[in-house]
């Protein structure tokens, strides 16, 4: 409630307090009095009555008068004195009193504003101090970075829930796509979930295998996937562990490096191997019969025939099993550089046994089963791969029970999975081959990346009851890339200055979660008019984020918008945008998705969000979209905090907190402007004794700009 309100309210009360308490004195007396005194009293009110009148009104109006120049040269100043000197040592130390009122008012603000310079002194030698400190600090984190932009792998770190602290440039141009650079599920930014980029099974899986080495205490912690992402690129992701000063997993470190080129580059040495064996094959065939020809015509030196015979086809049988030979150790090349782990097959197969019999409800008897065997696989998607073929076979064959059968091969070890009396068409189990795993691609994609085959054992063309998958066993040359160990927290400080491994984001109640430890978007809207109802359209839409209280500038959302309609010039007066910058833009129907999604999981803020609102209201049901993020308004908290003042407009707010506006009325620049109004607001709410998300809310809902409608 604004503070002329107040006093005027205090008045009124006083008044007719004062001509209740009159009006009863009176009545008291005037029951008290004689015949003789009341007529006289007639008398006198019919022959003075109005200069009586006259003389109530002066005297009221003086009273009046009085009260008004006491409250326009004390209560009011003071009042501001109150509310501006908050400012000062609150937010903006460059802000001085310009208020009139009195001498003793106009003595007391150059008291203050003396101070004030003292103040303002003394916080920038210190903030000078504080900077030299951190020099050294700044130095070594701007070593991190440049070291880190120049990584030939890509970089993400994330605290254990998943919320990303750092990356660098290579891996946001991984995640970046080529057609949709800006779609906003796949933004990289501080505080975003890792799970939006990557499937969050895979990171579970890797998880669960680096704390499994833990409880073990091995040396070697990192954990390998393979997958690919959204823009058709596929991965390997070594996931490294950050652990604290107790060895406890606080967070992950994961490197990305695009295999894509290894994967082609194999299947089309592997189609050239093809191609080149069956033309050899068919040259093989061709010599033995011509050598069978002529062996036929020189019938009668049959001996020394067969003798040749046999030489010839001992020779073409070698250069064919050499060709065998060859065209593997070719491929086991190329795929050296897509990492594989050595899994031990006691514990790999052991895990496929629980999972299918948990997952499915599928029996499986392992058999043969050696306890030091090794064998090289991706181990999340070589078990999805398993798991995946015994759940159709028993789709296939309605079996619920299935023999795993282990056996040695040269170099390799064979899985058979057998099935007894219900034989499958061997058409339906080739079509597995071709089926999609979840989000990984199709079985025998996957296989192939595992350096594993698939083949159907059978008597006949039909039916079958039995399958091999055949895996590389353990290389004795160890082609497998050396697993590196965890990283202590204590002995990496520099990741350590943005205190973001503490928070976990997951875990908390926004709600009751202090203001400083939220994740914001801050946006703003520029429309062709102020009437939502009436057929105005959003022309722009701009946001950035606030995290562990500071702006995030690399990581905003901004994008114009096709109204489909004309843009009025008393509009384009204000924003400067006008129909051919819109010209091919995505309409609203796009647009507003995408914003959603960029402000999942966070505290929308905005300047008079009441509008920006209202607009995005009326395209809920053309866009399917619907807000429900808890919402802070800039304006509501300026009038909260300061009713002593008449406007809260932004310019008025950023004025008076010592904000610079860039770019006035452009949505990115009155979005930045909020964002840095907002930050400098929080530590006068915290003076207000307001802290959390809740406080906030509950307290902008007292002010009178609340109940603005539109």
């Amino acid at each position: 409630m604004k503070q002329s309100n107040i006093f005027l309210k205090g008045v009124v009360l006083i008044l007719a307090a004062t001509i209740l308490v009159i009006g009863g004195i009176f009545g008291y007396i005037w029951q008290n009095l004689n015949i003789d005194q009341v007529e006289s009293l007639v008398i006198i009110e019919h022959d003075f009555f109005f200069p009586l009148l006259i003389t109530c009104i002066i005297i009221i109006a003086v009273i009046g008068f009085g009260l008004e120049y006491i409250y326009r040269n004390y209560i009011y100043p003071i009042n501001k004195i109150s509310a501006e000197a908050s400012l000062i040592y609150s937010s903006n130390p460059s802000h001085r009193l310009k208020i009139s009122g009195s001498k003793e008012i106009f003595a007391l603000t150059g008291i203050i504003n003396d101070f004030a310079d003292i103040f303002e002194n003394l916080n920038k030698d210190i903030t000078q101090q504080i900077l030299s400190t951190r020099k050294e600090t700044q130095k070594e984190r701007n070593l991190l970075a440049a070291i880190m932009a120049e990584l030939p792998e890509g970089v993400i770190i994330c605290n254990r829930s998943g919320r990303i602290l750092l990356f660098n440039s290579l891996a946001k141009n991984l995640f970046a796509h080529s057609t949709y650079p800006n779609r906003a599920e796949h933004f990289i930014g501080l505080g975003r979930s890792i799970f939006h980029l990557i499937d969050k099974e895979l990171i579970v899986h890797a998880i669960e295998e680096i704390e499994e080495r833990l409880i073990k205490k091995k040396e070697h912690l990192a954990s390998y996937f393979i997958t690919p992402i959204y823009t058709g690129l596929l991965l390997s992701i070594e996931t490294i562990p950050v652990l604290d000063k107790e060895k406890l997993l606080t967070g992950f470190i994961l490197t990305f490096k695009d295999i894509s080129d290894q994967v082609d580059k194999y299947e089309n040495i592997d189609t050239w191997l093809l191609s080149f064996r069956q033309t050899m094959a068919f040259h093989f065939d061709q010599t033995k019969l011509f050598v069978k020809d002529l062996i036929d015509i020189q019938e009668k030196e049959k001996r020394t025939n067969d003798l040749y015979e046999k030489k010839i086809s001992k020779n073409l049988e070698f250069l064919e099993d050499k060709y065998k030979k060859t065209s593997l150790s070719i491929l086991d090349v190329v795929l050296t550089k897509i990492p594989l782990t050595k899994l031990l097959l006691s514990q790999f197969l052991s895990a496929i046994q629980k999972q299918a019999k948990e997952q499915s409800g599928i029996r499986i008897n392992l058999k043969n089963i050696g306890n030091n065997k090794r064998m090289l696989a991706d181990s999340y998607s070589l078990s999805l791969a398993f798991i995946f073929l015994i759940v159709n076979l028993s789709e296939i064959t309605d079996k619920r029970e299935f023999d795993l059968n282990v056996c040695n091969g040269d170099g390799e070890i064979l899985f058979d999975i057998i099935w007894h009396d219900s034989p499958a068409s061997r058409i339906k189990i080739e079509n597995i081959l071709t089926k999609k795993i979840r989000s990984l691609p199709s079985f025998g994609y996957v296989l192939k990346l595992n350096r594993s085959r698939f083949d159907i054992i059978s008597q006949n063309f039909q039916t079958c009851s039995q399958v091999r998958i055949t895996a590389k066993a353990e290389l004795k040359s160890g082609f497998t890339k050396k697993k590196r160990g965890a990283v202590i927290a204590e002995s990496r400080p520099e990741f350590y200055d943005f205190d973001l491994f503490k928070i976990d984001y997951d875990a908390k109640d926004v709600f009751n979660t202090d203001l400083k430890k939220i994740i914001f978007t801050v946006f703003d809207t520029e429309t062709t008019g102020l009437d939502p109802d009436g057929g105005d359209e959003v022309i722009s839409i701009a946001a950035v984020r606030i995290v562990n209280n500071r702006i995030v500038y690399q990581d905003i959302f901004e994008e114009l918008v096709d109204p489909k309609r004309d843009i009025p010039m008393e509009s384009y007066k204000i924003h400067g945008i006008n129909h051919e910058m819109l010209k091919g833009k995505p309409d609203i129907k796009t647009i507003l998705p995408l914003f959603k999604t960029y402000t999942h999981d966070t505290v929308l803020i905005g300047h008079n969000m009441a509008f920006d609102m209202k607009m995005f209201k009326v395209k809920e049901k053309t866009t399917h979209t619907v807000f429900l993020n808890p919402v802070l308004d800039t304006l509501l908290l300026s009038a909260l905090l300061h009713p002593i003042h008449k406007r809260h407009d932004m310019e008025n707010i950023a004025k008076r907190l010592g904000v610079n506006i860039i770019g006035r009325h452009t949505a990115l620049g009155d979005a930045i402007a909020t964002a840095e109004i907002f930050l400098k607001l929080i530590p006068i709410l915290n003076a207000n004794g307001i802290f959390t998300l809740k406080n906030a809310i509950e307290a902008s809902k007292t002010t009178y700009y609340s109940r603005l409608k539109y």
